[in-house]
């Protein structure tokens, strides 16, 4: 690939997902590489609408609403269902239980019973629907086979965009693509170089791109905050990161976690992570974690790893 050669193009997709923006670019030359990315794109969103009818909360004929109402029942479970709950335990454990699935109840409880566009007509809940989050992950989700069983209801939005995107980073891969990017609402993979032959650069929002521009290549990075999911309920405030350690209390001091990894969701369940610590605790794990990551509190601070300086442009 040539630096400036006209010949390379982005071929680009963008639609809505997943509550979210949607946008896939692969870089393709001549006629018949446009053509074969406009079809791999198109396969592409199909393989998220079919993400999402598996993983919505909001959609009573999901296959995740269909288990959630089976409690204790061993149910026949699809290959994605069942890869999301292997991750699912992965990060319940390696984060020592601050990424928790259960959280469904404690969001309904506060307001965010469906869809988020419809968040101004929520209430909250009257009846507490409570969780022992200090009860092992591992005991009230099982995986059996080809089958899985939900001790307590699940909502797996913590790690189902990463996964998508990670799912079709890996499509596009065994499609032959070399330069490439999946954007799934913030999570995204980076893959080569753009239409000019540069690498793929992004800033963070809350940043400015003069103080700091991260290059990817092969990465992952997803980034979690409340600018955009938090509301007031009876003057009550909430956002949608629930910390299963606390789960009654609802921190407001950082502004948004952006971390990058070797895999969007790795990068996602992270960032989510470190959010809810709050940052002493954020900061102390990434450096015990050796994770790339950026912190931003919401008095204009900023903190960042020393791995994520790697990445740095």
């Amino acid at each position: 690939m040539e630096k400036n050669n006209s010949e390379f193009k982005i071929v680009r997709r963008t639609f809505k997902k997943f509550g979210t923006e949607i946008d896939f670019q692969i870089v393709a030359s001549g006629q018949a590489q446009i053509l074969k990315a406009q079809k791999n794109l198109e396969q592409a969103q199909e393989k998220c609408v079919e993400i999402e009818k598996i993983f919505s909360r909001f959609d009573s004929a999901s296959e995740l609403a269909k288990i959630n109402s089976q409690l204790g029942v061993s149910v026949p479970a699809s290959k994605q269902m069942l890869q999301v709950a292997k991750l699912a335990l992965e990060a319940s454990e390696k984060t020592q239980g601050y990424f928790d699935p259960r959280i469904i109840g404690k969001l309904e409880e506060v307001g965010y019973a469906q869809s988020f566009e419809k968040i101004s007509t929520a209430k909250l809940a009257e009846i507490e629907q409570a969780v022992d989050f200090k009860k092992e992950l591992r005991k009230d989700l099982i995986i059996e086979d080809e089958k899985v069983i939900f001790y307590e209801r699940m909502d797996f939005a913590g790690i189902v965009k990463g996964f998508a995107t990670d799912q079709i980073a890996t499509f596009f891969k065994d499609c032959g693509w070399q330069n490439f990017l999946v954007d799934c609402g913030g999570d995204m993979f980076f893959v080569g170089k753009d239409q000019n032959a540069n690498p793929w650069y992004i800033d963070i929002e809350g940043i400015a791109y003069q103080n700091l521009m991260l290059r990817l290549d092969g990465q992952g990075v997803a980034t979690s905050g409340i600018g955009k999911r938090k509301w007031e309920i009876e003057g009550k405030r909430f956002h949608h990161l629930v910390n299963p350690k606390k789960p009654e209390q609802f921190a407001f001091d950082l502004k948004s976690v952006t971390v990058v990894a070797a895999s969007t969701g790795e990068a996602d369940v992270w960032a989510k992570t470190l959010f809810v610590m709050g940052f002493s605790e954020a900061k102390k794990t990434a450096e015990e974690k050796a994770l790339a990551c950026a912190i931003l509190d919401y008095r204009g601070g900023a903190w960042i790893s020393t791995e994520l300086k790697s990445y740095l442009y």
